[in-house]
């Protein structure tokens, strides 16, 4: 159930002693990615890219290198993996290019379920082309999402793509994707999947799950701040992406608007070759099992409520709760004080956190367990939160 303590030594960022159940957020950086960034960047490689000279090859070979391991970490093909600031800031671009194509009255299927980067993004497109947006409703007790309402939704023909979470970044959900990607293509839609939540702890292959788009951010495993998006079957060159006109016009570099970040793609490959050398169906049984001891201890602690779906080795290890008489930000104070690492409020989810009717409360505690963590940290978290309830 425990991390090795070989593999905690890779993670200089626990050097401070803090208990650190902060991963959904962003997870530390492994010692071979700031390696990786420090090494191009002391390096005579940092040029622009395209060249004929050692330099810019040496970066050419660098991003084509972070494409392939992204690529082997997913399941995807290395002209498939598009690199961003942020997914963010990927989704934003990608649903203003997609746009182009929609007409009054298309419809976009988004969820309740999802982390507002894969809402927001959609809605401020179709508001500008005069589609619209319809979000598929969760169960307002536990939050899960059944995605057979899905059919109705696409029935008449005119839903053009369907976004949903892969995992839910706040209660680890995980809907039923191959269902939500058999209605969506029956119906003649495309499908996109945020993997932003689920990359980091569940096994994901784009090409087995025969999705059209998959989201997912390096610095949620292990990497550095950037974004990715996995785009298929020809889709990166059916639509035009805003860019200035010299920009490369083939293959996922006409996505990245300027030169990418070249040292952070060098970090990228680092991370991505990290996760493969122990890989996710590897490590999902021993989340699992903390997660269990994390989830189960919380309902044994006076006055803490447990909100979402029970453990299961199919969900993301990440477990979100309220405490009575606490608002969850002075729980997030309390446990900080105490040098424990939470979120509190609706960590982007916004819509997950008014269906289970949390807002007025001030959202929620969110914890997560990542390759770092190890039973001591569940340990320290359920002993922390019984002495603010004694």
């Amino acid at each position: 159930m425990t991390a090795s303590p070989d593999l905690r030594a890779r993670f200089s960022g626990l050097s401070d002693g803090w208990v650190r159940f902060d991963g959904p957020a962003g997870t530390l950086p492994v010692d071979t990615c700031v390696d990786a960034i420090a090494d191009y960047m002391r390096s005579p490689a940092p040029a622009n890219l395209g060249g004929s000279f050692a330099a810019s090859q040496e970066s050419d070979a660098v991003v084509a290198g972070a494409r392939e391991a992204v690529a082997r970490l997913v399941g995807a093909q290395a002209d498939e993996v598009v690199f961003g600031p942020s997914t963010t800031n990927l989704m934003f671009a990608f649903t203003r290019a997609l746009s182009q194509q929609w007409e009054p009255g298309d419809r976009i299927v988004c969820t309740q379920l999802d982390h507002d980067s894969n809402v927001s993004p959609w809605l401020l497109a179709a508001r500008d082309v005069g589609a619209t947006v319809e979000l598929l409703e969760v169960d307002p007790v536990d939050g899960t999402l059944d995605v057979e309402p899905l059919k109705d939704l696409c029935a008449d023909g005119r839903t053009r793509w369907v976004a949903i979470s892969g995992a839910s970044n706040l209660t680890g959900h995980v809907p039923d994707l191959a269902r939500a990607t058999a209605i969506a293509h029956e119906a003649g839609a495309r499908i996109l999947v945020d993997g932003v939540a689920r990359v980091p702890h569940l096994p994901t292959d784009v090409a087995a799950m025969g999705v059209d788009v998959l989201s997912t951010s390096p610095y949620k495993w292990y990497g550095p701040h950037a974004g990715c998006l996995i785009v298929r079957d020809g889709l990166l060159g059916s639509v035009e992406p805003y860019r200035v006109r010299p920009a490369d016009y083939v293959g996922p570099a006409r996505w990245e608007t300027g030169t990418p970040q070249i040292e952070l793609l060098a970090g990228i490959t680092a991370a991505a070759e990290f996760m493969l050398e122990t890989p996710v169906a590897e490590e999902v049984e021993r989340e699992t099992r903390l997660l269990a001891l994390l989830q189960e201890g919380l309902h044994e602690v006076p006055r803490v409520t447990v909100h979402g779906p029970s453990v299961s080795p199919d969900r993301a290890p990440t477990v979100i709760f309220t405490v009575e008489g606490f608002s969850p930000v002075q729980v997030d104070e309390l446990l900080a004080e105490r040098r424990i690492a939470v979120w509190h409020g609706d960590n982007y989810a916004c819509e997950l956190v008014d269906a289970l009717g949390l807002r007025p409360t001030g959202g929620v505690v969110r914890a997560g367990i990542v390759r770092y963590t190890v039973e001591d940290d569940v340990l320290a978290l359920l002993a922390a939160l019984r002495e603010l309830t004694a």
